[in-house]
């Protein structure tokens, strides 16, 4: 009888695991999307008169979170403003001042029109 018990609770083990292992795997997704929502931004800006797209997404360095900033204004050029900062509030700036400086690089921008955004 003791060996058809143990019998009965392995198979309940083996029928019930995936199931609960599922269930962990949901909660899992559910608190990364969460996390990914409230950390992840998408928006656009305007420089110098032409709208552009921005997107900030965080990044783990050396257990240490960190934030990536692009920038890129489609219609107007290829030049990608990029930026990597501890700080999600200037991880935007930083990107757009990268972008400021690649455009007068280029030719693109003059430095006036560069100015306002250097300075931020």
């Amino acid at each position: 009888m003791a060996r058809l018990s143990l019998f009965l609770v392995a198979v309940a083990v083996a029928v019930f695991t995936p199931n609960i292992r599922q269930c962990e795997a949901n909660i899992f997704d559910d608190i990364f999307g969460k996390v990914t929502e409230t950390l992840v931004d998408f928006g656009t800006t305007d420089i110098a008169g032409n709208p552009c797209n921005y997107r900030l997404s965080p990044r783990l360095i050396k257990f240490e979170l960190y934030f990536v900033g692009l920038v890129w204004c489609p219609g107007w050029t290829t030049i990608q403003g990029e930026s990597l900062t501890r700080s999600r509030t200037r991880v935007v700036n930083k990107a757009v001042e990268d972008f400021a400086k690649k455009a007068v690089a280029a030719g693109i921008m003059t430095q006036e029109d560069a100015d306002p955004l250097l300075n931020a």
